[in-house]
């Protein structure tokens, strides 16, 4: 039995999910995965507390203004030329920061330069195409294009850990730089067909219609996701150095890097499937229960390593369905031709709450000694994020 028919989106889809998969495992997704790594050597570098390399860190809040004016930007204008830009952006902060990078101001501006153009070549864009394109398996084509992240997560923390215990931190930044300009960009162009990263035309609403502002379900969805960057990505941002407060090695860490991956990996395909056979707000609120769980396990587990690379796996079976949940959340209740504006106002709204959390966590290990304090409260917000998800209005979904 067939799995797909003849005129199954997946004729041209694969394509466009295979441009968007490599164009989110060697841009900014990569980068920010990996930047705990290189939070510790930095920091002993340049003298800095741990809540100093988060305020650094945190600075990526930049994309709470390059998001929806990427979005905004790949609505009038398509894909390629936007992702052209940003990659090429996105590559030279790396390789700057590497060659100039020292001292705490400017590793703040390069955090912020990298978080306003990378949040184009992140999900806010690449998720455009996919959401145009698909609807019947659109759920599942999200989780794919997830993927890439997940698989690059598995291998690269690994061998940075490496590059940096040998080479040091700045050579690591610019192999990183290489992933997005040598590897990503000429993949992604090959395979995005030019037909269908365009801008959609013939719809009723422009995507210069700012009135998604009034609705309560756009509000519902930005907080809930700021509510989950708060406590996920806080979380990611000191993943190794919440490990090694633990007592787990830096080495060990890495590998809770990698667990976190295959969860994310978990998360992105099992959750893409789930979207598309069941009500995406009860999938919503169920996952939210995984990093609950995740920090449970991380309060009271100690040093011992089986809970905490757990613990690591089930954080990242929320982490990976999120940007694919929003995506198709705002693709179900918005006009399609506003896709990149609405997502991207979700998303640099989220990355506020990534900022509030990379600061949270780092402060509460600076001021009170332990993460345990902000991972309580994470596990707060991630159930008051659940009931709102839940309580969305979504129109019925076509059984065509």
């Amino acid at each position: 039995m067939a799995l797909f028919s003849a005129e199954s989106e997946w004729k041209v889809g694969w394509r466009i999910v295979a441009a968007s998969a490599i164009a989110n495992a060697t841009g900014i997704s990569l980068f920010f995965y990996t930047f705990n790594l290189f939070q510790l050597p930095m920091a002993a570098d340049f003298g800095l507390s741990r809540s100093q390399a988060g305020i650094v860190q945190s600075l990526v809040i930049m994309a709470a203004l390059g998001a929806p004016l990427i979005g905004w930007l790949a609505d009038r204008a398509g894909f390629r030329a936007v992702f052209i830009a940003c990659t090429l952006g996105l590559a030279a902060v790396e390789i700057s920061l590497a060659r100039w990078g020292a001292g705490f101001v400017a590793m703040a501006m390069a955090s912020a330069a990298i978080g306003f153009i990378g949040g184009g070549a992140s999900s806010v864009l690449i998720s455009r195409p996919v959401s145009t394109h698909f609807d019947r398996y659109r759920g599942l084509a999200l989780g794919l294009v997830g993927a890439g992240i997940s698989l690059t997560t598995v291998f690269v923390p690994p061998w940075l850990e490496g590059v940096i215990a040998v080479q040091g931190w700045r050579q690591a930044y610019y192999n990183l730089a290489a992933i997005a300009f040598v590897i990503g960009l000429p993949l992604v162009l090959l395979l995005m067909p030019r037909t269908v990263s365009v801008r959609s035309s013939g719809a009723v609403h422009e995507p210069t219609d700012w009135r998604f502002l009034q609705s309560r379900d756009f509000w519902q969805m930005t907080l809930a996701s700021m509510l989950i960057s708060v406590a996920t990505s806080g979380a990611i941002g000191h993943l190794s150095p919440m490990l090694q407060a633990n007592g787990l090695s830096a080495k060990t860490a890495a590998l809770g890097i990698s667990t976190f991956a295959i969860g994310q990996l978990v998360g992105k395909l099992g959750g893409g499937w789930l979207l598309d056979r069941f009500d995406s707000r009860i999938v919503a609120s169920t996952l939210n229960a995984a990093p609950a769980l995740a920090f449970v396990l991380m309060i009271t587990s100690g040093a011992m390593t089986a809970p905490l690379l757990l613990a690591t796996g089930l954080l990242g079976l929320l982490q990976g369905v999120d940007i694919s949940l929003f995506a198709f959340l705002v693709a179900r209740r918005f006009p399609i031709a506003q896709f990149g504006t609405v997502l991207g106002t979700v998303h640099g709204f989220s990355w506020i709450g990534t900022a509030v959390g990379l600061i949270g966590f780092g402060l509460s290990y600076d001021k009170l000694g332990s993460y345990a304090p902000v991972q309580t409260a994470s596990i707060g917000a991630l159930l008051i994020a659940g009931l709102l998800l839940l309580t969305l209005r979504l129109p019925e979904k076509s059984t065509s």
